[in-house]
């Protein structure tokens, strides 16, 4: 069975080390802390036209993190939101990518920003983009 692009994109964050329990969900998350996600953001797809038909095309979305919230756990929060993007552009800059037909790279486009929060949890939220090649 062929997957779609998001899901080849989860299958390839869920090898990030710094996953907890390694598991994403597409498109929702689940209410409890060390849960994350990846929602598919619109955009428009295609970057570039090019005169033989092929395009440059992107795939916008969010990876996010349910963590618990508190002082101690926010500095925690802070900082797997850095190692994460370090692995993405770690793997980004050795090639070692989503298995996408085309695909040029994988990026984080912004830092861990917290979407909502309760008295105990926030949902972090990290921009993402995959660029590649539709002939």
């Amino acid at each position: 069975m062929n997957k779609s692009k998001i899901e080849l994109i989860r299958d390839f964050l869920e090898k990030c080390p710094y996953l907890n329990n390694g598991k994403i969900n597409v498109d929702y998350i689940k209410d409890k802390p060390q849960s994350y996600a990846v929602n598919e953001t619109p955009s428009t797809p295609i970057v570039t036209k090019f005169t033989d038909g092929g395009s440059r095309r992107q795939i916008l979305f969010d990876f996010s993190v349910q963590a618990p919230f508190n002082a101690l756990e926010n500095l925690k929060n802070s900082m797997f939101c850095d190692d994460f993007t370090d692995w993405i552009e770690k793997k980004d800059d050795i090639g070692n990518l989503p298995d996408i037909e085309g695909i040029e790279g994988i990026e984080c486009t912004g830092r861990g920003t917290i979407l909502q929060t309760t008295e105990t949890t926030a949902i972090y939220v990290i921009p993402m983009r995959v660029i590649y090649l539709k002939d």
